[in-house]
């Protein structure tokens, strides 16, 4: 039917619903897809109608009428996402053209539901492959949802007064899926009654019917055989065998499951047993066991494992290595200097100095000059500056004197060159960059003059010192304070940004610790990690000292769970943030916290099984 001057509707209004197209049917009723004008637009609903003109006898209708309103009536009280919404139900006049209601003979029986724009399983499985680790989450997350909605409605919680619900036509095509990724159940119940009298046909859907159905009979058991056929259905993407035999044996022979063991096997098949007894009682314990199966064994386990393997990528580049020291010195020296002269570390056979050194002559040499001596490289290139092997430069002319003093004054001149070169070697190590070079300039480095000036050790010191320390005491200077307070940035009271990860927390923490983590494949070296099993929360005083918190939060890839809750709030003020974050699709916020005082931090106890919600590089601003 395609028309849309049809309607249905009360004995006061009987034009009130406008059919648009029929999408289904379970048992003897139709569905229909219709729409209600509502302040002056129209709103789509979901219409279910039972016309008498299906049954045999008034008698028959009479009692099929009691019982649809009763579990109408009972399905009022059911209000969770996840089951579609109930508007009302009535008994009225049956389908007619607009304004034609009085001319018709006979009634019908109407169910009026909440329109859910989504796909339905069959449509929503044919969309994806399950090649992928994303989309056997998906999976997974749906049949958890539908898992969970099925044991609330078996416990008894759904009603006031503790009845159970049951839906009695599970299938693929009674439950849609939105554009969100929620799974809601349609359908209620509506097959069990109309099936329900002796001459109606039983009507069921092949291959998700458990054999009692056949009886008459339907109980929370019948739904929990549906739902193991419809998780074959979703693993496999083919229609379940018709048989519980053969369904098990279906089952037990998919790839994921089949590499289980016997026991766990059993576990597992015992949802389609024939025997209502012998199927699982909670659905949501069940589906431990398929996830464990499907996720953990294929996608979660191998990510941890690339995860361990590869090693985090250090902040800054490691010093060099010290190399060994060459078996001889390039040119002798005095005793009291071989210790610092060893000090600076030689560089490996990459580093080639400049100008090599002479050769150690094996006789005397005629002079007590060192000549030719001098330090050698000790800096590697990029790690500050070189200093290359070069002669040591000529003292400037001196005023007349003894003989004696002269030649002493020129071996002292010469050896304090060279401790003071040796001195700069090891500064060179220590220090870098422009402010490093001007210091070196100003201890007597040649900085390229042809004839650089003696260094004042020559001419002011006839005795120097055996301790290169005493000559150049920079070389010992430890960084500044502002310098190494920087790397941390929570502990600048002056900075604009702070690492949340860094600051101390307010009071004991509960099930959150500091690391690093991974949200959709990317890696973040600083990350809180709060379990959503057990629960976890952790307070800071921010001290009215912030306006913004910035933070990546998800699930972390290595994480058995799919989603957990996370709740971030300030002070006494509702929450800023109260968001169910997901595997796989990580949200980055930033929040207003300017004003605030305490800031609290929560994951909520919603896991069924361990695993971790992230708050990734949470940063303070001012």
């Amino acid at each position: 039917m395609t028309s849309q001057n049809l309607h249905i509707g009360p004995d006061a209004a009987a034009d009130r619903y406008r059919l648009l197209r029929s999408i289904g049917r379970g048992g003897e009723a139709v569905l229909y897809l219709a729409e209600i004008e509502l302040a002056g637009g129209a709103e789509p609903v979901v219409v279910k109608v039972l016309d008498s003109k299906t049954t045999i006898t008034p008698d028959v209708f009479d009692r099929i009428s009691q019982k649809w309103n009763e579990q109408a009536e009972l399905l009022r009280f059911v209000h969770r996402p996840g089951v579609v919404g109930v508007r009302e139900h009535f008994e009225g006049p049956p389908i007619h053209r607009a304004g034609d209601s009085s001319t018709l003979t006979g009634r019908a029986l109407v169910l009026v539901m909440n329109h859910v724009d989504g796909l339905d399983l069959r449509d929503w499985r044919a969309e994806r492959t399950l090649a992928g680790a994303a989309e056997r989450r998906e999976v997974m997350r749906t049949l958890e949802q539908l898992a969970d909605v099925l044991d609330w409605l078996h416990s008894g919680k759904a009603t006031p007064s503790g009845r159970q619900v049951i839906h009695g036509d599970l299938s693929p095509g009674n439950v849609m899926v939105d554009a969100h990724g929620q799974a809601t159940l349609v359908d209620f119940g509506l097959s069990k009654l109309t099936a329900d009298h002796q001459t109606a046909e039983v009507w069921f859907t092949p291959g998700y019917a458990a054999p009692e159905v056949f009886d008459g009979k339907r109980t929370p058991g019948t739904d929990r055989y549906a739902f193991g056929a419809i998780a074959y259905f979703l693993l496999s993407g083919e229609s379940p065998p018709a048989t519980p035999e053969q369904l098990a044996q279906a089952m037990a022979g998919l790839p994921q499951i089949a590499v289980l063991d016997a026991e766990q096997r059993a576990r597992i098949t015992a949802i389609c047993s024939a025997d209502p007894g012998r199927r699982p009682v909670n659905l949501a314990g069940w589906m431990k066991d398929i996830r464990h199966a499907v996720v953990s064994t294929t996608t979660s386990t191998s990510q941890r494992a690339v995860q361990d393997a590869v090693p985090a990528k250090p902040a800054v580049p490691p010093p060099p290595a010290v190399p060994p020291q060459p078996a001889a010195a390039p040119a002798p020296a005095p005793a009291h200097l071989s210790a610092p002269l060893s000090a600076p570390p030689v560089p490996p056979a990459a580093y080639v100095p400049t100008a090599p050194a002479s050769a150690p002559d094996p006789a005397p040499a005629p002079s007590p000059d060192p000549g030719p001596a001098t330090v050698p490289d000790a800096v590697p290139a990029g790690y500050g500056p070189a200093y290359h092997r070069s002669p040591a430069p000529v003292p400037a002319p001196e005023p007349p004197r003894p003989a004696g003093k002269r030649r002493t004054g020129l071996v002292l001149g010469s050896v304090a060159t060279v401790v003071v070169l040796a001195a700069l070697a090891v500064l060179g190590v220590q220090l870098l960059g422009d402010k490093d070079k001007e210091n070196t300039a100003a201890n007597g480095k040649p900085a390229g003059n042809s004839t650089p000036k003696a260094p004042a050790s020559a001419s002011n010191s006839a005795t120097p010192s055996a301790d290169p320390s005493e000559e150049s005491p920079t070389p010992q200077e430890s960084p500044s304070p502002a310098a190494s307070g920087s790397r941390d940035p929570g502990s600048v009271k002056d900075s604009n940004v702070a690492d949340l990860t860094v600051l101390s927390s307010v009071g004991e923490i509960h099930n959150f610790e500091v690391g690093s983590a991974k949200l959709n494949t990317k890696e973040y070296g600083a990350a809180l990690l709060g379990s959503c099993y057990v629960g976890a929360s952790v307070e800071y005083d921010v001290n009215r000292a912030w306006s913004t918190l910035e933070f990546t939060a998800g699930v972390d890839d290595g994480s058995t769970v799919e989603e957990a809750r996370v709740t971030i709030s300030v002070d006494d003020k509702p929450a800023l943030f109260s968001e169910q974050v997901h595997l796989g699709k990580p949200v980055t916020k930033s929040l207003d916290i300017k004003g605030a005082l305490r800031l609290r931090i929560k994951v909520e106890e919603t896991c069924r099984d361990r695993g971790s919600a992230i708050i990734a590089a949470p940063v303070l601003k001012r």
